[in-house]
């Protein structure tokens, strides 16, 4: 599909770069910084893995397969090197560093952090793809109404854990 030309990686890059970065950024929460530097391994790895992308899916679900195993491999050397379990989120708040907007994004980090798989992907599809419920659906064989259904209740226990975590970091300021 893609020739592995430097247009085309600019295009990918520029298309898909905040994409990944959001992916990446809640799963890492509240380190910012590893979030930038597993988006740069992501968009590397992609360009040496250009030549053999076949098309078979999108690009950004190519890259954010490429960004699950960079994620996955960033938490695997945290638990080598015996540092803080990155399964024990802290809420934010406090920290004079962290502007509002990094507060909030921190809050839907560890929102996402409790959810179940199957909604993360759910939302993830919906509103980092774009993806229409007819090609959520068509994804994974399922009829529309059973996958409104399914983001439904994925917002709806979203929304429901965000406010949660929010009251908990308002408590502790």
């Amino acid at each position: 599909m893609l020739a592995g030309k430097r247009h085309d990686i600019e295009d990918i890059f520029d298309r898909h770069f905040e994409a990944v970065y959001a992916y990446i950024a809640y799963r890492v929460m509240p380190d910012f910084e590893t979030a930038k530097d597993i988006t740069q391994e992501v968009f590397l790895a992609a360009i040496e893995g250009l030549p053999e992308f076949r098309g078979d899916a999108t690009v950004l679900t190519w890259l954010r397969s490429i960004a699950r195993r960079k994620v996955a491999n960033h938490f695997r050397a945290l638990t080598k090197r015996g540092t803080q379990s990155p399964l024990e989120p802290r809420v934010p708040g406090g920290d004079p560093a962290v502007t509002e907007p990094q507060d909030q994004v921190l809050i839907v980090s560890l929102t996402m952090r409790e959810l179940p798989s199957n909604y993360i992907e759910l939302l993830e599809e919906k509103y980092l793809e774009g993806l229409s419920v007819k090609e959520m659906a068509q994804r994974r064989k399922l009829s529309e109404k059973a996958v409104e259904s399914a983001l439904s209740r994925a917002r709806n226990l979203f929304k429901k854990t965000f406010d949660i975590l929010r009251k908990r970091k308002e408590r502790e300021i």
